[in-house]
């Protein structure tokens, strides 16, 4: 099940990052030589002016006019410019885009935090007592979710975020498999929607959050009276004022003014939680416009794209359209600031226009914005899962298996956070229930990146994305792992306690499966090493023997050879191992791993060869 042959990844980002700085930079000179132009044209416009007053005394003659005519030109001048500085921007967003995929080609994780914008450096909080998310670095800066690609709106993050921590369900990630499938070899698109999404400084999640609740609140509706008022009034004044003026009736231009002026003060009151709203979502709305314009109208094979296309709409009721009538509206609400707004707030009663469009957009379209937003954080979520999709045309996708015995079988497995110069892959099958892997060998050989590999592994499968592995079956398990337990001074845990209730999270979790809830895949690192050995042996077993019986599969990593020698555990255990050569010259130890499994219990150990690898072979041990 492994895809088809596909241009070299490395190749395409180091061409688009070479083409776009390329750009940048001669947008960067353009930007330069513009900048210039206008200082001189300005100072010519001055200069003209200054010396047709002086030829005349009065603004006038050719000397004017060359004035207005340079004027023009830089006005004309500053609009050009703010469109190259724009380009530049763009080229810019387009070069890092690519510099970032080779980071994650490399897994450059602190490259890529450096240079990422700070939005999405933003480390994705998860709860403390989340069976898997921070033993297999689910988030943070090494972790799943850096490797698959940038974000950019925060229900697009919360989305992904989902499906990385939710137990897996086939029909869906069947699904988004196909999605990502199809959005991968579509690299130009998805950077184009990332770039947008970058350009405008979007809100923090409660702006954009509090802009989608104005949305969805329905029409206030405004009454006919004040819609007529917006009109009336302000004409009432003028044509009564320009009477007063013109042939001297009295001034009843005074009482529709008055009138004005207290309806602009109670409207601007009224009204100004919907403009504060709005505000906020504006910086949003200049990104989502040119994403959803992207996206729009594109005919998709995948299910999933399909229905994101068709909740997007086309022609006339467009998401990009109806968002950029609002863009147009929020840009009117910023304009409020200007000292000069106050003055046309009272007489033409502009905030009582504003509001009463801002109304009837959110009649004919506000209940639609929550579900265009989170069709278009959909899109982003399924854009990342296709980027190792893209990045790494050796991995594959799984193949779902909803019938028979549950468990995982992979050929050349491994860990999909390591750099792929590191990264070795080795063939694991872990089920059916009532066995276990059980792995050994010396310390740094690679038992417990095997397990954080297994377990990585099954989440993204579980997500829809592509696994680091030639050949991956799995069916239905839900994820529990027992390896980065730290003991607790404010909470008064110790480490053996801390690792009791992670095992029985595990232990509970796996009893919960008869419930109809699918198996539990344990991953046990080492567990319960906060005690002596004894007695650690004896709980282990026990612990084991449960989760034997209970119908789960999983793996064990340990250092104690004799963990499985009870006559039953020996037979449900499907041992494997990890070993390392020792290298002595010129009396100095040297230990490497080639990090490949093979088939039985360790037959070596290296604690007393670390020691002196490091300096301390001088020390006096027991049995010396």
């Amino acid at each position: 099940m492994t895809r088809g042959e596909t241009p070299d990844p490395r190749h395409a980002y180091v061409e688009r990052e070479a083409a776009h700085r390329v750009a940048r930079d001669r947008s960067g000179w353009e930007s330069r030589r513009l900048s210039t132009a206008r200082v001189v044209t300005f100072l010519a416009a001055a200069g003209a002016w200054v010396l047709s007053d002086v030829l005349t005394g009065t603004p006038g003659g050719i000397a004017f006019g060359v004035a207005l005519g340079l004027l023009i030109v830089f006005f004309a001048l500053v609009s050009v410019h703010a469109r190259v500085r724009r380009r530049r921007r763009v080229h810019e967003a387009r070069r890092s885009l690519a510099e970032e995929g080779l980071l994650r080609l490399d897994r450059d994780w602190e490259g890529l935090d450096a240079i990422l914008p700070e939005a999405e450096r933003i480390r994705e909080e998860v709860p403390a007592d989340h069976p898997y998310a921070v033993d297999l670095d689910v988030c943070g800066r090494t972790s799943v979710v850096r490797l698959l690609g940038p974000v950019t709106s925060t229900r697009g993050r919360r989305v992904l975020r989902d499906w990385l921590l939710s137990p897996p369900r086939v029909e869906e990630a069947r699904a988004r498999r196909e999605a990502a499938e199809e959005l991968a070899p579509l690299l130009d698109l998805r950077m184009e929607v990332t770039v947008h999404g970058r350009l405008d400084a979007a809100p923090g999640p409660g702006g954009i959050e509090r802009f989608l609740g104005w949305a969805a609140a329905g029409r206030d509706g405004v009454g006919t009276g004040l819609r007529w008022a917006a009109w009336v009034l302000p004409l009432s004044t003028l044509v009564l004022l320009l009477s007063t003026m013109n042939w001297g009736i009295p001034p009843f231009w005074v009482v529709p003014a008055l009138a004005q002026l207290v309806l602009a003060r109670r409207v601007g009151r009224r009204a100004a939680s919907d403009f504060s709203a709005v505000a906020l979502g504006s910086p949003a709305l200049r990104a989502y416009v040119p994403q959803l314009r992207l996206l729009e109208g594109r005919e998709w094979d995948a299910a999933a794209l399909r229905r994101i296309g068709e909740r997007l709409g086309a022609g006339d009721g467009a998401a990009h359209l109806a968002l950029r009538r609002l863009s147009r509206l929020a840009d009117m609400v910023e304009s409020r600031r200007n000292m000069f707004y106050a003055v046309l707030a009272v007489a033409l009663l502009a905030d009582l226009h504003l509001a009463i469009r801002l109304d009837a957009w959110r009649g004919s379209w506000g209940a639609r914005a929550v579900d265009w937003l989170d069709a278009l954080g959909e899109w982003e979520a399924l854009a990342a899962l296709a980027s190792p999709a893209h990045d790494h045309p050796e991995w594959t996708f799984p193949e779902w298996r909803t019938s028979g015995p549950p468990g995982v079988e992979a050929r050349a497995l491994g860990h999909p956070l390591l750099p792929p110069a590191r990264c070795v892959g080795n063939e694991v099958t872990v089920g059916p229930p009532g066995t276990f892997l059980l792995v050994t060998g010396s310390n740094m050989s690679g038992k417990s990146t095997l397990l954080r590999a297994l377990g990585a592994n099954v989440i993204l499968a579980g997500a829809g994305a592509p696994v680091c592995a030639s050949y991956m079956a799995l069916s239905p398990l839900r994820v529990r792992t027992c390896m980065r337990v730290e003991d607790s001074l404010a909470q008064g845990v110790s480490l053996f306690m801390a690792e009791l209730l992670r095992v029985k999270q595990i232990v509970e979790a796996a009893d919960a499966g008869e419930d109809g809830a699918p198996p539990v895949l344990y991953l046990l690192d080492e567990i319960l090493h906060g005690t002596n050995t004894a007695e650690r042996r004896v709980a282990a077993r026990g612990v084991i023997r449960h989760l034997l019986g209970s119908g789960s599969v999983g793996a064990v990593s340990t250092h104690d050879l004799t963990l499985a020698d009870a006559p039953d555990l020996e037979r449900a255990a499907h041992a494997v191992h990890f070993r390392e050569t020792v290298h002595e010259t010129d009396g100095a130890t040297r230990l490497t791993f080639d990090y490949t499994l093979r088939p039985g219990v360790a037959t070596t150990r290296n604690a007393l060869r670390l020691l002196e690898a490091v300096g301390l072979g001088g020390l006096e041990l027991d049995g010396d």
